[in-house]
């Protein structure tokens, strides 16, 4: 980062010149861990455009700096030697601060270069990954990535307490310093199942007791994510011992970061630009990401062969607050009503909800190649660097560029407000997927209590009738049809044992109405006679079915019977009367607002039940 004409950048109020205007900033030269504070060499705007001329954008836009962008990071220099002497004490660092911040970037553009040059790039095994669904999975991927083949790094995939440290101690030469660099550590609370993160926290907890000198662990959190720590009291003392909060640039800092990058590729600022730079960041809340994407924007919209990035073009594109939102614009405008139909189904796969913040969230690239159209304006959209992809064919991911985008476009917004029932209902879909499929491997049966049903399952299939909700993983595909066929089963199962149930009672009555007539021949078993075909009638009523030989033994009785007992008592009409189980007691209600409950065999009254307001209409 530094050359014979540049120095480190470490604050203060210094002056140097850019083109025609003015910037602040003072140089340090660092040696055996002394700062030695010098001015600056004024360098004017003719020495800058007299350098050879490298059109090629120098600003990152919305993408992450990376190891290889470290010639092109600046403004973090007093940052990086803090970091790297706090790691020459201390084997764990907890890296904080807001999204937007510059975390990522400080640690891959500017800690671990900075550590290559000290301990050698050929001994510094540099891991990074993110924890995303599975972070043993994504350990795995990253330990291939480097020197390791598969047979070494599958030590990684197993979901056990000591996996890490077995890592470490089956793959780590002695001399090797290893970098562990778990980037966007709020991952594990927003795509890890929980049983994946708990088991990767108490595994990642043993490794730092461990406490290897030559084992660093570094890791990045969002700083409205440190309430997720407070379930695990390991990671609060994590929090409590080895944090940092990365603070916000200063103005002599952001001078550097803006100007520096075009200085070195021989563009030089129009007088006063910086400036007004510098004030439409401030009044953007400081987001990094949304300056770094209006520079290499502004970059792409000028003249570079004039060597002079000029102000109209920056208002033009709408400056740090407006630039990233007029160009989605402009993107989204392009596209017919079919085409913004396939945007909104992409980018609503690419978001999730966290309480009430909207997060962006990783997928399979694949799940969006399917549909030509959508295939189409997914490709638009990463040309456009509205979203990034990473990885192989077959193994390829897309996600928004960078959540800036959607905190600053409003398309975005409404859309997410619009769908937010949806996006809500796929995030615990996928959960649920994830879990179903993990116990899959373990317990099929248990596994089957994960599957959904009822409404749930109702409306899921409905939206995806609709085309409301596509793009699913493949997990949560084989999920829904593993519900639906488990619902179709039970539903199966239910029908034929409510068949029984019919068959047994239809039998039932039909018993009953042989009963029934046998007893209507015996002597003074009228009565009986009576209870048990009314009995065998109800249950043909509750099936709504109808049995000829049931039906002929109610009339035979009915018709044919005689008076056998009368039932005095009420003092006004019956309207409705019934039989106990047995069909030893009858209940009657009237309209003299009683019930009165008398014994089959001998007519007599048994009890009055008062206290009705109104007629007993039901019994």
């Amino acid at each position: 980062m530094t050359d014979k004409s540049y120095y480190l950048e470490i604050g203060g109020d210094v002056k140097g010149l850019i083109g025609d205007g003015e910037f602040k900033g003072i140089a340090g030269d660092i040696s055996g861990g002394v700062i030695n504070q010098y001015i600056i060499t004024q360098k004017s705007g003719v020495e800058i455009q007299s350098q050879p001329l490298i059109t090629g954008s120098p600003y990152l836009g919305l993408r992450k700096f990376e190891v290889d962008d470290k010639d092109r990071f600046f403004g973090r220099d007093n940052w990086i030697i803090e970091l790297t002497d706090y790691l020459k004490q201390k084997n764990v660092l907890l890296l904080l601060g807001a999204s937007g911040s510059g975390k990522s970037s400080l640690v891959q553009a500017g800690l671990i270069p900075k550590l290559k040059d000290d301990f050698g790039a050929n001994k510094l095994v540099n891991l990074t990954f993110v924890p995303d669904v599975n972070p043993f999975e994504s350990f795995y991927g990253c330990l291939l990535g480097n020197r390791y083949k598969q047979y070494q790094a599958k030590l990684a995939q197993a979901v056990k307490e000591d996996t890490l440290i077995k890592v470490v101690e089956g793959l780590k030469n002695n001399s090797d310093l290893w970098f562990i660099f778990i980037d966007q550590f709020e991952e594990l609370f927003t795509r890890t199942p929980k049983t994946e993160r708990d088991i990767f926290i108490k595994s990642l907890i043993k490794l730092i007791d461990n406490n290897d000198s030559l084992v660093k662990i570094v890791m990045t959190i969002r700083a409205d994510f440190l309430d997720k720590l407070s379930p695990y009291p390991s990671l609060g003392k994590i929090h409590d011992q080895y944090s940092k909060m990365l603070t916000d640039m200063d103005e002599s800092q952001l001078r550097l970061a803006i100007a520096e990058p075009a200085a070195r590729n021989g563009v030089i600022f129009e007088k006063g630009l910086i400036n007004q730079i510098i004030a439409d960041f401030y009044e953007q809340a400081g987001s990094l990401p949304l300056l770094q994407y209006t520079l290499d924007l502004l970059w792409q919209k000028n003249h570079i062969q004039e060597r002079v990035l000029n102000i109209k073009i920056y208002q033009d594109i709408g400056g740090v607050t407006g630039a990233l939102e007029k160009q989605a614009d402009k993107i989204y405008g392009q596209f017919n009503e079919v085409q913004r139909k396939a945007a909104e189904e992409i980018f609503l796969e690419l978001i999730s909800l966290e309480g009430e913040k909207a997060v962006s969230r990783r997928a399979d690239k694949s799940s969006f190649e399917q549909e030509e159209m959508q295939r189409e304006v997914l490709y638009q959209l990463i040309d456009n660097r509205l979203l990034v992809s990473k990885g192989e064919d077959g193994k390829a991911t897309v996600e928004v560029a960078h959540e800036a985008l959607i905190r600053s476009w409003k398309v975005l917004q409404d859309l997410i407000g619009e769908k937010e029932g949806i996006i809500v209902l796929r995030s615990r879909l996928y959960a649920d997927a994830k879990q179903w499929d993990d116990l899959q491997k373990q317990d099929a049966v248990k596994a089957s209590s994960e599957l959904w049903g009822g409404s749930k399952l109702k409306r899921i299939v409905n939206l995806i009738k609709e085309k409301s909700l596509s793009n699913l993983d493949d997990v949560a595909v084989k999920f829904i049809k593993a519900s639906y066929h488990y619902q179709k089963q039970r539903e199966k199962i239910e029908a034929e044992r409510k068949r029984r149930e019919v068959d047994t009672e239809l039998s039932l009555a039909n018993s009953l109405s042989g009963y029934s007539l046998h007893l209507f021949n015996e002597e003074g078993k009228e009565l009986d006679a009576i209870v048990e075909a009314i009995k065998a009638g109800k249950i043909l009523q509750k099936h709504n079915a109808s049995n000829t030989k049931v039906i002929h033994a109610l009339q035979k009785i009915l018709v044919e019977g005689r008076e056998s007992n009368r039932l005095v008592g009420h003092n006004g009409s019956v309207n409705s009367v019934s039989f106990s189980s047995d069909g030893k007691t009858l209940v009657s209600g009237s309209w003299d607002k009683t019930i009165k409950l008398w014994n089959v065999e001998t007519g007599k009254e048994i009890r009055t039940l008062k206290g009705h307001d109104s007629y007993v209409l039901s019994v």
